[in-house]
């Protein structure tokens, strides 16, 4: 399960690069709206929310990868054949789909470029970096 092993070790790069941008643009936005206070209990200093980002984007980006491992795996018995510049052209049309349809809808929020330079991040590292790991694993 070589695919398995490489969604984790993907999701995990990808938590290491999202979440301090993530807990810096939580810092940032809540000094001018506020946002902290209103998912935080009263008295909850920012460095224990910016922790708490962290360690979600952990757990989340982790098991993300690791399911997408589990679908490449499922993938790539039935339909071993690559295009895209990816080993597997099926699961990498299948992660742009995914990635484009969660980007939609956050394109409407402040933080639209954030949004949309984590997407296209975790398009090119869950669809083509999955692949080519667990090809080389």
């Amino acid at each position: 399960m070589a695919e398995v092993f490489a969604g984790f070790v993907v999701g995990f790069a990808f938590s290491i690069i999202v979440a301090p941008v993530g807990a810096i643009m939580l810092v940032r936005s809540s000094r001018e709206t506020g946002l902290a206070q209103r998912f935080a209990p009263e008295g909850t200093t920012i460095v224990a929310l910016t922790m708490v980002v962290h360690f979600g984007a952990f757990l989340v980006l982790t098991a993300v990868g690791m399911v997408m491992g589990l679908a490449l795996h499922g993938i790539e018995a039935r339909r071993p054949a690559g295009g895209l510049g990816s080993p597997n052209f099926a699961y990498t049309v299948l992660v742009v789909a995914l990635a484009a349809a969660t980007a939609i809808p956050m394109l409407l929020a402040p933080w639209r470029r954030f949004a949309v330079a984590s997407t296209v991040l975790a398009a090119v590292l869950f669809g083509w970096a999955v692949p080519w790991l667990a090809k080389a694993g």
